[in-house]
């Protein structure tokens, strides 16, 4: 008896150290996540059999993969570092035409699979004007079909999807976006007679099944991020080596709902897809990946000049290093040759830089101080009395860098832009009388001040081409003149402007509103040496955050060079966001009901579309754009024939049933960009951007014919006449609309309901 208890006390003894060593092992991995850009299925084999296998495992990795669902942001959730991988149809992520700090990490789809399906009499991209096509949103803006759709200026209804091919099959769509390895099977099954459209055919390539994560995550987990790729490759060459294997397992385990067969059909188009014979697993095609960025900019989704912004995972591996920067030998001969690097700065705006007696100081300067530690040469400063001065000695080349720039379309005609290294919000000032504003559309009207050459400037022409600029010497000249009521009021960046308020304008100036946009600072550089901008690129990305940090930290304490308490300032701000808390709470149902009436001002009560105000609006919005990039946008004034019959027949009350109506029909055969509002009586107008002439005639042409097809007044129809014009960067606003009239006037008197463009 003693024996055997003794054996099962050794017994135990091996079993609590294995659960221990188990337990400890576990605790040993590395945790990270895979955000998928769909449901479970074979095109994404090789990371379900790199977790089953335990192929992750070996590699130290605990991956969770999360399962895609509505609502995801794929690109802000790798952003924000809230998951560290995810996967995307296109191997660029793209935010206001800016590429953003990802890297890409692999390409297991060398083609995509994503194509649209039309009914068998559609054969040509034109026959889709006027059709119902079927897509998802993120399918329908950023993706190669919608790259594809815009090149032949497709004219199409857009519905959402459904994520079946029923709608199809009914015939009540007339073209559906859909993936060669999955909705093809089905259409298949069914004998649905179909006919695909591949952006491929026509030139618009693009890959699928793209792992990408953000610079940051890459840089702190680089030996995580190549051991994941690593382990990936191995789990897809397990895939297409056991794919009735791996089939099973994700039919059993992880959808059921994917038939074996279907499974099967998926694995071999995926295989197909992937181009083994051309690439190896995973492989990077930066020709590709350039082919692609090229087609964004030609589409205006990407601003030109970015190229050093893509970013792909072996180059960047080369180059991160612990602490030591490995210049290339071109880069060292370039610094050796150079001696020093001049550095523009703007030196009046505290606390973030400016020269005081001489003397650079600042959070960026503090960051300077780390920046000469990573090169052997030294960086001057090139003094000059302001910002403007700043940008316009490194425009004409008298200065190499400058440290506190953002990238705009203007100023990517003369310089390269690193990652961004230092944020803050934008916000906008007044006097402490004025009301908060919720929505900086409210006051665009206004003269709002911004200092000379500052890049938020042109951020926000381009987004409100109506903004009422004025141009300020400095944040002082800005704060004096919004004090005086020269202006209403000043923005610029959180930071600088509460040190000003409390430092000289305390009581008398507030934040009134937090933009969407932030101050996003990085190093300039002059673009005729494009090999500053790879140095520094290398820097910023090398200089540890928590020192980025330690800067700030430093800043908002104590500093007893400038004579500022940075930590009253501070505690002042929350102050001010506090008190704006809770003039947003108490002041809700106040801006509600201005938002309504500033709604129902650029609203035709009638019809709820927008009235001649807001047609104003759109109108001098697409002239400028016109004007600056070149664009042709059309312009289709609409007049209801002989409507003045039918309110004497009928009655006014009739009468406004039928420009309601007339309003719908319009509304439903438009493009989604295109805008259209009541020009007054029973006259409409419709803008439609980045259209050629051809297309606007046939888009009329389609609203034409829906008119007089449609059942208005008791089995009567109705018609409409149409006058045409566009605008092409010759002819002003006013040029135009008389050209349009003109044109509908020679409608009416040919005949009515036609269209006519002269």
């Amino acid at each position: 008896m003693i024996q055997l208890s003794m054996y099962v006390y050794a017994f135990k003894v091996v079993v609590v150290f294995l659960v221990l060593a188990s337990s400890l092992f576990s605790k040993s991995l590395e945790k990270v996540s895979l955000q998928l850009d769909w449901k479970y299925q074979f095109q994404h084999a090789g990371f379900i059999v790199g977790k089953e296998k335990g192929f992750y495992k070996e590699v130290g990795l605990d991956v969770t993969l999360l399962e895609y669902e509505d609502g995801i942001n794929i690109e802000e959730d790798v952003l924000r570092q809230k998951v560290d991988f995810g996967i995307s149809n296109t191997p660029l992520m793209i935010k206001n035409g800016v590429i953003q700090p990802t890297v890409l990490l692999a390409t297991y789809l060398q083609r995509s699979a994503l194509v649209l399906v039309t009914q068998p009499e559609i054969n040509e991209p034109s026959q889709l004007n006027g059709k119902v096509v079927m897509t998802t949103e993120y399918e329908y803006k950023n993706s190669s079909l919608s790259l594809f759709l815009e090149h032949f200026f497709v004219n199409a209804i857009y519905t959402p999807h459904t994520y079946t091919i029923d709608e199809f099959k009914d015939k009540k769509v007339d073209a559906m976006s859909v993936f060669t390895s999955n909705e093809i099977y089905e259409l298949d099954k069914q004998n649905v007679p179909y006919h695909v459209m591949d952006p491929y055919d026509y030139g618009f390539i693009t890959n699928a099944i793209n792992v990408f994560s953000s610079y940051k995550t890459v840089k702190e987990k680089s030996v995580q991020v190549a051991n994941f790729i690593k382990a990936t490759k191995k789990g897809w060459l397990y895939a297409l080596d056991n794919t009735e294997e791996i089939i099973e397992i994700i039919h059993t385990k992880y959808n059921p709902k994917k038939s074996i067969e279907e499974l099967r059909f998926e694995a071999k188009k995926i295989r197909k897809l992937m181009l083994l014979g051309l690439y190896d697993i995973g492989e990077i095609s930066k020709e590709l990946t350039m082919r692609s960025y090229k087609q964004l900019v030609r589409s205006d989704k990407a601003l030109p000049n970015q190229e050093k912004r893509i970013v792909i995972f072996d180059e960047v591996l080369k180059n991160i290093k612990n602490e030591n920067i490995q210049f290339t030998e071109k880069e060292k001969k370039y610094l050796l040759k150079k001696k020093k690097i001049k550095l523009c700065v703007d030196p009046d705006w505290m606390p973030f830089e400016g020269l005081r007696d001489g003397k650079y100081v600042g959070m960026i300067a503090d960051y300077f101080d780390l920046v000469r530690k990573k090169l052997d040469i030294d960086i001057v400063v090139y003094p000059t009395k302001s910002w403007d001065e700043s940008i316009a000695s490194i425009k004409s080349r008298k200065c190499d860098i400058i440290g506190s720039a953002s990238p705009t379309n203007e100023r990517l005609k003369y310089m390269n832009f690193t990652d961004t290294y230092m944020s803050s919000p934008i916000v906008l000032v007044t006097k402490v009388d004025k009301p908060f504003v919720q929505n900086i559309e409210s006051v665009i009207k206004k003269r709002l001040g911004i200092s000379k050459g500052y890049a938020i400037a042109e951020i926000l022409k381009d987004k409100y081409p109506d903004i009422n600029i004025i141009d300020v010497d400095n944040i002082e000249d800005g704060f004096k003149k919004v004090e005086s009521g020269k202006i209403y009021g000043y923005i610029d960046n959180l930071t600088i402007t509460v040190s000003v308020i409390q430092q000289s304008f305390h009581g008398i100036l507030k934040v009134s509103a937090r933009l969407d946009e932030s101050d996003d600072l990085t190093i300039g550089s002059r673009n005729d040496e494009p090999i500053l901008n790879e140095v520094f690129q290398k820097i910023v990305h090398n200089i540890d955050d928590s020192k980025v940090r330690s800067i700030l930290n430093s800043w908002i304490s104590v500093k007893e060079s400038t004579g500022m308490n940075y930590v009253f300032l501070w505690k002042a701000a929350t102050g001010i966001v506090i008190v704006f808390l809770i003039f947003l709470v108490y002041g809700f149902k106040l801006r509600q009901l201005n938002k309504k009436l500033e709604t129902l001002s650029r609203e035709d009560a009638l019809t709820k579309i927008g009235n001649r105000l807001k047609l104003n609006e759109v109108l001098l919005e697409e002239y400028k754009y016109s004007v600056r990039y070149g664009v042709i946008c059309g312009v289709i004034l609409i007049d209801i024939d002989d409507f003045k019959k039918i309110n004497d027949i009928y009655g006014h009350l009739f009468g406004d049933k039928v420009l309601i109506k007339f309003t719908k029909i319009l509304s439903k055969h438009i493009r989604d960009t295109d805008k259209i509002g009541r020009w007054g009586g029973e006259e409409f107008l419709i803008v439609c951007p980045n259209i050629n002439r051809e297309n606007l005639i046939k888009v009329a042409e389609g609203l034409k014919k829906d008119i007089e097809s449609d059942i208005f007044l008791s089995q009567k129809n109705l018609t409409a006449s149409f006058g045409l014009s566009i605008f092409d960067g010759t002819k002003d606003i006013e040029e135009v609309l008389g050209e349009a009239d003109k044109n509908l006037y020679e409608a009416k008197d040919s005949g009515k309901n036609r269209v006519c463009f002269s």
